[in-house]
């Protein structure tokens, strides 16, 4: 099994954890530490969240609210099913969201950047909005600026590229599903 495909299969426990964790809770969008701590450990890396817990649940009750008007937009739907004009909405909602985490941002978690909240919103999501990755962009074919340590600059401003690209790819092969198509993308090896 190659490097690729034992990441992947190492996150998913904790993807699958933070699923059941979800499922437990009487108000999914009612977001904590918790929830975070779940994402942290699901994305790895050796980002830690560094900031209080009464600071970020105040924070996140902005988070929750753009989540409940996803909800209310969208529902349960699949990224498949959307029109451009859906598309465009949620493309909007996304990058509202991520724009959450900017530097400028009252609402910035220090220790959760932009690749962790699209994983948050994702996990609210998972047939409708896919995961920022850099693994991701490249296995798209999406062509982002990298730095040194290949790591993609300002990433955040990829994400409608990239939920466009998962639309377009979703629609044209029926047969797959949005993990699915984020497992196949993540496992291509970094272009160098």
């Amino acid at each position: 099994m190659s490097g690729e495909n034992t990441r992947w299969e190492k996150a998913d426990i904790s993807y699958l954890n933070y699923v059941a964790y979800l499922m437990r809770k009487s108000l999914p969008y009612d977001l904590s530490l918790i929830d975070l701590l779940f994402v942290s450990n699901f994305k790895g890396g050796n980002a830690s969240i560094q900031e209080e817990e009464s600071s970020i649940n105040l924070k996140l009750k902005t988070y929750s609210d753009i989540i409940r008007k996803v909800e209310e937009c969208f529902g349960n739907r699949n990224l498949r099913e959307l029109s451009e004009i859906e598309l465009k909405s949620l493309q909007k909602f996304s990058t509202e969201f991520l724009a959450l985490v900017r530097k400028d941002s009252l609402f910035r978690i220090d220790g959760f950047g932009s690749s962790y909240t699209s994983a948050l919103l994702h996990f609210h999501f998972p047939t409708l909005i896919p995961i920022l990755d850099r693994r991701v962009i490249n296995g798209a074919g999406i062509n982002a600026k990298i730095n040194a340590q290949k790591q993609v600059i300002d990433i955040e401003r990829y994400y409608p590229e990239l939920i466009e690209y998962f639309h377009r790819e979703l629609r044209n092969r029926p047969d797959i599903d949005l993990r699915t198509l984020d497992k196949e993308l993540f496992v291509k090896p970094i272009a160098k």
